[in-house]
């Protein structure tokens, strides 16, 4: 069996950082609660490509037709929404007023 010897003269330093960095990703990994993202794709009146939204949780993350991030929306505890730009500056929000009579 070898032994792999590193340049400074340490056994397995090379094995050792990468199996500590894979157990510590799959820890992180493992206490993140699994939350199934849902995708939607927006077209506009030609019917061409627009953009598109990631939603996970109570969170949803707008991308322009290019796919560059372009913001956020966050639904808050008290029913409100709250709208964040791609540089993260808040831009505005949104109540629901409820049905119309």
């Amino acid at each position: 069996m070898q032994t792999h010897v590193s340049n400074d003269g340490r056994k397995g330093a090379p094995c050792r950082l990468i199996l500590t960095a894979a157990a510590a990703a799959f820890g992180i990994l493992a206490a993140t609660p699994y939350v199934e993202a849902q995708t939607r794709s927006f077209y506009d009146g030609r019917g061409s490509f627009a953009g598109s939204s990631v939603e996970r949780g109570n969170s949803t993350s707008v991308y322009d037709r290019h796919g560059r991030f372009d913001g956020t929306i966050t639904r808050n505890s008290n029913g409100t929404s709250s709208y964040y730009d791609g540089r993260g500056r808040f831009t505005g929000s949104s109540t629901s007023t409820g049905p119309r009579r």
